[in-house]
This record gives C-alpha cells, structure tokens and sequence, in this order.
C-alpha cells in the first residue's frame, strides 16, 4: 500500500504508526516558471512533469515549506473550508508529486527519554528515519535538477540558425599588447610523469614567474590551432575539447609578479598568441585575485600569477541553446585540466578554484563586457618552491 492510500486504515494493525500523523512537505525540486504563450507554472525538476500554478496551490505550497499534518494546515491555511477534507487534497498533491510524505513525528516515548543515551537513540532512529524517506539525489537543489534534466533533452530545435557569434573576443580600450614567444624551447616530460606528478600546490616561491613559461603554458593548453569547415560555423581547433567546437572559454591573467610583463590585467589572444593588457596592478585587482584565488585555495599569500576563465556563452548557445550551461561546463573542467597537466609538464605550480562570481565584478573589464562574460574558474600559478615531484598519497589497501 503506497503513501497515498495508506491514511484509508483508520488504525494501524500491529502497533505500527498510523500514517495518518505523518506530515506532508512540499517537493523540493518544484520551480515556478512562466510557460510560453501562458501563466505560471510548477516544473518537478525530478521527473519533469508541469502543473498549472493556480493562486491557491502556491499559497498552500508556501505552508508547506516545512512539514505540517493534515489536522495542522486545516488550522493554519486560510483556504480551508470548516470541515472540509483537507487530507484528500493532501493525498492528492501527494499522488502527483506535488507534495512529498515525510517521517511521523517521534513518538511520547523519544520526546519524553530521560537520560542521554535514550535521547540519542531516539534522535537516531528518526534521523534514520527521516534519511530512509530522502530521494537518492538529495543534496541537489531544484534549480541543478532542471540544469540536469533539461540538457538531456538536447538542444532546442531551433539551435543553429542566423549567424554564428565570432569566435574571436576583441576587448576595447588596450593600451598594450604583448607579443608571447611561442615557447617551443620550454621543457617537456613524458605524459605517464606528468599525470603521476599533477597535483594542487599551494606554496610558491617569492620567484616572479617566467614570461617564456607562462607563454608556453597558454601556447600548449589554450593557443588556435586552426579553423575547421565550413568556416562560415565559427568553429576552431584547440588543445583543450569543447562541445560542438564552439570554445566558448575566454583566458585572463592576472599578473601579480610575472617577469618581463607589467603587473595588471591582461587578455590572452589565442589566435595571435598575445597578451592584451587591459589594466595595470590596483587594490581592486588585487581584491579581485583575494575573492577569487587566495582564499578560496586556502593560500597563505597571493599567487605571482592567476587566470580568470570565463564564458562567451553565446557562441555556445548559438548551436546548444536549452543545454548550453551543461556543456560550459564541462569545456571549463576540460581546459582546467589541461591547463594543470600543462603547468606541471612546465614545472609551474598551480591550483584550481571554481569560485565563480554572478555578477561578475573583475575591476579589469568594462560593464559593458562583463554582462557578456561568465566567470567559470581560476587558477593560481607560480614557480614551486621545491622540484615538483610525485605527491605523498597514501597507497590502497590490498
């Protein structure tokens, strides 16, 4: 017997619980969303079904926002006729997904446990409880279970039409730019010694970091190889894989101490292997690197080095329209990693953050720019203050 009808035994048999004190909750993957061409509705971003959003429901819904029995909200919602059936509604919204049952309430005995040791076991017993009744995905919000469920049903089917964005970003106001050597010369080591020695560092030595370095990690993770056909599709080949080619991903480094090059801010041109400075060193730009790098790594002192990813979402959108972010995203831990096996093949120290910022503040770019970037990670860089090695991990059991 399922939750919705099982209110219908008036006493349980048995001494078990009468499912009639177990509370309703309301589902917590329900969004309320517009629907085209009419009123709002509520999207179960579990199972993706829609229901119209009158009036009512929302106002019982916002009751609901903690667990109530039925005997409860009959008391409390303003809707409630005087002897009227509140629970059959209940059972209802419950039958459709609306509403979720949660755990009966602990019993006299739990509440009324004298010593610590029953008052620990009855906790335990309706956290027990309470978990048992949790969907499988619980930890997801509502709004990541849309993400999720939407990108699986592919692209909108009016993706792909008009004309593709550039896939090339010009920033306004340059005042340099900096022509990068193309860092062939730079050291290499088999890839089996790199992926073994990959790991986050989070102590750098007080060394800037060297330009020919730098240039030759943005060369051999993020530098335009090519176009590939038709042309006319905006899309170009890269060491790093994107969904559809698209390469949404936009570099920008934020030079604290980097040999060679002023400090400030600062676009990598991957088409022309060049660096774009946009902003010389201020508190601003140091606040940005504090918010975005040094405290979300935990680090000591701020990196000599760091990239700002972000995202020109519409040439992602253009083609993947209804699954774009999902696959952002992913082209973001793609070049994260290939920026980290990079670095370390170089020798550089390096750490990952996936602290974003919406809206995106970098004190580096104009307004205007910024409402066209999303910002997607970072990463701190420097010279180590050791020879990279193998990390100490401890090894698994036999």
């Amino acid at each position: 017997m399922d939750d919705t009808t099982a209110h219908d035994a008036p006493g349980a048999p048995n001494g078990a619980p009468d499912h009639d004190a177990r509370p309703y909750r309301r589902n917590p993957d329900l969004l309320l969303e517009w629907a085209d061409g009419g009123g709002p509705v509520l999207v179960d971003c579990g199972s993706w079904r829609k229901f119209a959003a009158k009036p009512v429901l929302v106002d019982l819904l916002n009751h609901l926002d903690r667990p109530h029995t039925a005997d409860q909200l009959q008391d409390r919602w303003r809707e409630s006729a005087p002897g009227g059936d509140v629970r059959r509604l209940l059972d209802r919204l419950a039958a459709a997904g609306i509403l979720r049952r949660c755990a009966p309430p602990p019993t006299d005995a739990a509440e009324d446990a004298e010593d610590a040791e029953d008052a620990e076991d009855a906790a335990d017993t309706e956290d027990a409880a309470e978990g048992a009744a949790k969907d499988p995905g619980a930890g997801w919000t509502a709004y990541e279970r849309a993400v999720h469920a939407r990108s699986g049903l592919g692209p909108d089917a009016a993706a792909g039409r008009g004309t593709p964005p550039p896939a090339r970003l010009h920033h306004p106001g340059v005042d340099a730019v900096v022509a990068l050597p193309d860092g062939a010369d730079a050291p290499s080591r088999p890839l089996v010694d790199v992926l073994a020695a990959r790991r986050s560092v989070r102590g750098y030595a007080p060394d800037p970091v060297p330009l020919p370095l730098l240039a030759a990690l943005l060369a051999r993770a993020a530098r335009v190889r090519g176009h590939l056909a038709p042309r006319a599709y905006q899309q170009t080949q890269r060491p790093a894989p994107s969904g559809g080619a698209r390469h949404s991903l936009e570099v920008h480094l934020v030079a604290r101490a980097v040999a060679g090059l002023a400090p400030g801010a600062y676009h990598y041109d991957p088409f022309a292997h060049a660096l774009h400075r946009l902003a010389p060193w201020t508190d601003d730009l140091a606040a940005f690197q504090q918010r975005t790098v040094t405290d979300p790594a935990l680090l000591d002192h701020a990196p000599p080095a760091s990239l700002c990813l972000t995202a020109v979402a519409a040439r992602t959108t253009w083609k993947y329209e209804g699954m774009a972010l999902s696959l952002i995203y992913r082209d973001t831990g793609c070049l994260m990693q290939t920026l980290s096996l990079t670095a370390t093949d170089l020798g550089l120290a390096s750490c990952l953050t996936g602290r974003m910022e919406a809206p995106f503040t970098a004190p580096f770019l104009p307004p205007s720019l910024r409402a066209h970037l999303s910002h997607v990670g970072n990463m701190a860089l420097g010279l180590p203050t050791s020879p990279l090695a193998a990390p100490d991990v401890t090894p698994l059991d036999p």
